[in-house]
């Protein structure tokens, strides 16, 4: 198995941005959540072969405050023509903040090319 190697960028990819404003085009998600992907900076990126999980850092002055940890934010799919079944993009909240994405396959390996990823919402 191989495992691509980590990006060391506290940026966030053109994927990890997709899947975030994804999630936030959709209803119920509160506008300034999506505010946070705009200053939102990585502090880990860790891929699993057949997926990854991004840590992200939201500075305290963009914190919500008054909304629980575990906050509902829908889950996002993805269709790649390498993944027969698709991928999962889960966004979790932790005090206050978008705190991480997980990605992960439902069969084969993580592709190498995330451009060529189409991203659903409310499937």
């Amino acid at each position: 198995m191989t495992v691509q190697p980590a990006s060391d960028s506290p940026n966030l990819t053109a994927l990890e941005r997709s899947v975030l404003k994804a999630a936030c085009s959709t209803t119920g998600v509160d506008a300034r959540f999506c505010q946070q992907i705009d200053v939102a900076t990585v502090t880990l990126r860790t891929p699993s072969g057949v997926g990854f999980v991004t840590g992200l850092n939201i500075p305290a002055e963009d914190h919500v405050s008054g909304l629980t940890n575990g906050m509902a934010i829908p889950v996002v799919k993805g269709e790649h023509p390498a993944l027969p079944s698709g991928a999962e993009f889960v966004i979790q909240v932790k005090n206050g903040c978008i705190n991480s994405i997980e990605a992960f396959c439902y069969e084969g390996m993580w592709p190498t090319d995330e451009s060529l990823f189409k991203i659903l919402v409310g499937t």
